[in-house]
């Protein structure tokens, strides 16, 4: 019993000894959903799309903090063949580790060569042709055309000092290492990264979300017995300051941080998703911290930010204590204003905010119905996402311990655990529809993002495990009459991947809002094309976009298909 409650006081911190688990209040708790999850259902089609993949975290009993953290994906089409291409980030061993010698890239770039005889998609490694055949400690990806020449960029985030927090130009399919000459290197431990234009200039800036302070050189002893070393939790650690680059055109960024007001001491990012919540026209910037207050930087126009987080109720939880935050994003899955969802540590519920004036959130994860069962999972991806088209703004969670041995000490807490998918039932009610999707089986999941792999108008998802496998999840919906999907391009006046653009479609006189962004969940990008669901609607009632620039444009009646909207013309049918 000693070993055990000193193994639950220094593994796992205030989550297992010092801090009790939170519990949803009764009062709080919403009747069951009657309504029904949709028969939608998601099939593993890994094998069968080619992808094979193998995230390296390292480990090799050091028992070193990044070995538990790892890994993302990005979907983006980075050849402008018209088709979602998948980045795989991966780690790499420690040195003088010989397993090193086998290993070819930390990063697994897949190109989409169409659908097969199946209607799955089917990819090929196109690392190595791509210019993307590096070795580094990796931990993320973000995506973004930072420099307006039509080609989507990356930026891969990871451990500094060995290769991570790297800026890679798209030169036409193929990307040049941009890091030095642009000035958006770092040497911490990068987590997630956002492209997004914070000061209207039509030039996408780039936040990059840091941890802590670690290093081989200052890695703690941790032990469970005394004797044997264990993975320490991020409380042993000082936390560190993210970066803000601004974008200065010529491919080049200026650290802007402190200037900007995002450079937060002790910080511990892991999660970053711009949106511009209180409908202000300029977007703001949320953070999710690991044990450590998040930040909800409120963008003042000027070229700087004021964190509201504690007065708008989203830095703590209602005991005043921080959680281990992890992957956010953002919806509007309670109609009439601004939904905030963050995954947490075990023992903790998952955050789902809510706020229609972008003043003060109310905190409805017990009344949503999420905190019934997710005390138990530890989660690091999240996003929004309407996968079975009804115009409601569904909820995913990636689940997965970073202790293996875990049910040592915690019987009810696993290791590995299947991922969660939340139906909004309506009103931001949602119900577990994990089941029903097939999702069920567990996994230590990491990074996950969607987007449309076999072309079928509805939203597949792609997850990567920590030291396992990518999973490419088809959504097997398949009903293009009830997607309509637009990609939209800026011109000089705002960036041209119009990131920030606020999409409105009516929808049966219902609203559904989109922001165009590539960057939500954890260590992972997203597609940026925004998704619609019609439902039983032939036809969207209006869309209407708020261009990055001020602008805005209207189209009516778009019927169900995928749209390319240019900044400045009319909508058109692709």
């Amino acid at each position: 019993m000693k070993k055990l409650a000193l193994f639950a006081l220094l593994v796992l911190g205030p989550f297992a000894a010092c801090r009790k688990p939170e519990k949803p209040k009764p009062a709080k708790i919403a009747p069951v959903v009657e309504a029904r999850a949709p028969a939608v259902r998601f099939e593993d089609a890994t094998k069968a799309s080619g992808i094979e993949f193998t995230h390296v975290n390292g480990a090799a009993g050091k028992k070193w903090m990044p070995e538990t953290m790892g890994g993302g994906v990005a979907i983006f089409d980075y050849d402008n063949d018209g088709r979602n291409d998948i980045l795989l980030v991966s780690s790499s061993y420690w040195p003088g580790d010989p397993r090193a010698r086998t290993q070819k890239s930390s990063l697994a770039l897949y190109h989409n060569e169409g659908n097969g005889p199946d209607g799955a998609p089917r990819f090929r490694d196109a690392t190595s042709e791509a210019g993307l055949g590096t070795v580094l400690y990796g931990m993320g990806a973000a995506v973004g055309d930072f420099d307006g020449d039509g080609w989507e960029d990356l930026y891969v985030t990871g451990i500094g000092t060995m290769g991570g927090n790297r800026l890679f130009r798209n030169a036409r399919g193929k990307f040049v290492d941009a890091t030095k000459a642009s000035g958006a290197g770092d040497t911490g431990w990068g987590t997630s990264a956002a492209f997004f234009d914070y000061d209207g200039d039509g030039k996408l800036d780039l936040f990059l979300a840091r941890y802590v302070e670690w290093s081989p050189a200052k890695d703690i002893f941790c032990a469970l017995d005394g004797t044997h070393k264990s993975y320490c939790t991020p409380e042993r650690y000082d936390g560190t300051s993210s970066r803000l680059f601004h974008n200065e055109g010529n491919a080049k960024f200026r650290d802007v941080t402190k200037s900007a007001g995002v450079g937060t001491a002790n910080a511990k990012a892991l999660g970053a998703a711009p949106y511009d919540y209180n409908g202000d026209g300029k977007i703001d910037l949320a953070v999710a911290n690991d044990t450590a207050p998040n930040n909800l930087y409120r963008n003042n126009g000027d070229g700087t930010f004021t964190d509201v987080a504690v007065e708008a109720g989203v830095a703590v939880n209602e005991s005043g204590r921080s959680r281990g935050a992890m992957g956010i994003d953002w919806s509007d899955a309670k109609p009439g204003g601004a939904s905030l969802a963050i995954g947490n540590f075990s023992n903790e519920m998952k955050s789902f905010y809510w706020t229609d004036s972008g003043d003060v959130f109310l905190d409805l994860s017990a009344s949503s119905g999420i905190g019934r069962d997710s005390l138990l999972s530890l989660t690091f991806g999240v996003f929004f996402f309407d996968y079975d088209l009804d115009g409601r703004s569904d909820l995913f969670f990636s689940n997965g311990h970073v202790e293996n041995s875990i049910q040592d000490v915690q019987k009810a807490v696993s290791y590995r655990e299947p991922p969660t998918l939340y139906w909004n039932a309506g009103e931001g009610t949602m119900s577990d529809a994990t089941k029903a999707a097939g999702l069920e089986i567990p996994l230590v999941g990491r990074g996950c993002a969607y987007g449309d792999l076999d072309g079928d108008g509805d939203l597949d998802v792609v997850l990567v495990e920590n030291g396992g496998p990518a999973h490419v999840y088809l959504n097997r919906l398949d009903k293009p009459s009830q997607s309509l999907r637009i990609t939209l391009e800026g011109t000089g006046k705002s960036n041209r991947d119009a990131i920030g653009a606020k999409v409105t479609a009516t929808v049966g006189g219902k609203p559904q809002v989109r922001m165009v962004s590539t960057a939500r969940s954890y260590a992972s990008a997203s597609e940026k094309t925004v998704t619609f669901g019609l439902g039983s609607a032939a036809a969207a009632d209006s869309v209407t976009v708020l261009w990055p620039d001020g602008t805005k444009a209207e189209a009516r009646g778009a019927g169900p298909g995928s749209y390319r909207w240019v900044e400045g013309k009319e909508m058109e049918k692709r």
